[in-house]
This record gives structure tokens, sequence and C-alpha cells, in this order.
């Protein structure tokens, strides 16, 4: 069952700035994967929401991709993918991004 993938203001915005990042001029086609790797995740989501595992903080699950790190909650939370809930991605951390 397909569900509803809605990003917080700061996800959009670590979004906006990876592909910044990653698609500056001479960045080249492993950087550019990258982004399609991220986009690919949330995508994911819509119909695997409980595949990635528990987050670092209560309530969340983490996705990782190319060192990236996807946070989001899922609500509910069934363990389930076929009865889990909405999806909530909260932020998307780059490597060695300070997550506090």
């Amino acid at each position: 069952m397909p569900r509803i993938v809605r990003l917080t203001d700061e996800a959009s915005d670590d979004l906006a700035a990876i592909r910044r990042w990653q698609t500056q001029p001479g960045s080249g086609a492993p950087a550019k994967r990258r982004v399609k790797a991220i986009l690919a995740v949330l995508r994911r989501l819509k119909t695997m929401p409980c595949l990635y595992p528990p987050g670092d903080e209560p309530g969340t699950r983490q996705a990782f991709c190319e060192g990236h790190v996807v946070v989001y909650e899922v609500d509910p939370d069934t363990l389930d993918n076929a009865t889990a809930g909405d999806v909530l991605v909260l932020r998307v951390f780059a490597p060695g991004q300070d997550r506090r």
C-alpha cells in the first residue's frame, strides 16, 4: 500500500544543499548518482517504510545511502510494511555532518 512521504523543512533544506553540492560543475557522474540514490530511498519509503533499522533517537528509523543518512518516522510504525502508516522525513545528513 503506497503511503504519503512528507519532508520537514529541515529535510527539504538538507536535500537542496546535497543536490547543490553533488551537482556543482565538475562533480562528475558518481556525484549525480548519489543524488539519484537518495531520491530512490525516499521513493522506496512509500511502499517499504519498515525496511530500514531503528534510528538513534526513539521512534525514528535510519536509511543509509551513499554515505548519507535519511532519518525518518513512520506513523504508526507497526514493524510491518503492509500495515505501517505514513512517513515523515526529519533530516538527510551528509557524510561527516554533525547530527546534533
